[in-house]
């Protein structure tokens, strides 16, 4: 192998290591990384450049951001349906708010575990906010209405983690689904690779 090529391999293989340790930094602590701490991860990695540091930065400040904006994604929907729920309860009843909710639970779980929207991500991630006074209002008006004590504790109970288990367990065949058509595509590509050419 050329000496070049040599080079330019381990030079590939330092990014890669100073990827992988920035990785294990918090967004917040990489993007204040101190010049003195940069130039000990350079020390660490003599082949790369400032540039290349730089970029090696970049990339995983943007890979972490996305892969948190893809955690805070799956809980939109929980986040919907505590709203949809509470604003049904006041509107009709307990039970009407029950089964809207659900049904919004269900319909955008599917939905967003096939979909995925940066820009959509940014205001509905706000929504998390609102659910916080939603309890509050969901005990008010259930407290109006004469429920107990306990009554009132167990539906914010169930509102705030049923959801949550509902949500998780509509995931699942959703998937399943999802793992079995990778499944058939990698099967796929490999009987197309294994296919004797046409004579």
């Amino acid at each position: 192998m050329p000496h070049k090529a040599r080079k330019l391999d381990a030079r590939t293989e330092q990014g890669r290591q100073l990827a992988r340790r920035l990785y294990e930094y918090k967004v917040s602590q990489l993007e204040r990384l101190s010049a003195e701490e940069q130039g000990k991860l350079l020390r660490d990695f003599p082949l790369l450049g400032e540039a290349e540091f730089k970029d090696v930065l970049r990339q995983v400040i943007e890979a972490k951001r996305y892969e948190q904006e893809r955690i805070g994604w799956q809980a939109i929907p929980h986040d919907v349906a505590v709203l949809v729920t509470v604003a049904m309860t006041c509107l009709l009843d307990l039970r009407a708010g029950i089964v809207a909710g659900i049904a919004i639970l269900v319909l955008l779980e599917s939905l967003f575990q096939f979909y995925f929207d940066r820009k959509l991500y940014r205001p509905l991630s706000t929504l998390v906010w609102f659910t916080y006074p939603a309890y509050v209002l969901l005990a008010y008006v259930l407290y109006r209405r004469g429920f107990s004590a306990l009554w009132i504790i167990s539906a914010v109970a169930f509102v705030w983690g049923g959801t949550f288990l509902l949500g998780m367990l509509a995931r699942v065949p959703l998937r399943m689904i999802l793992n079995a058509r990778i499944k058939a595509a990698e099967e796929s590509a490999r009987l197309k690779k294994e296919k004797p050419p046409k004579r």
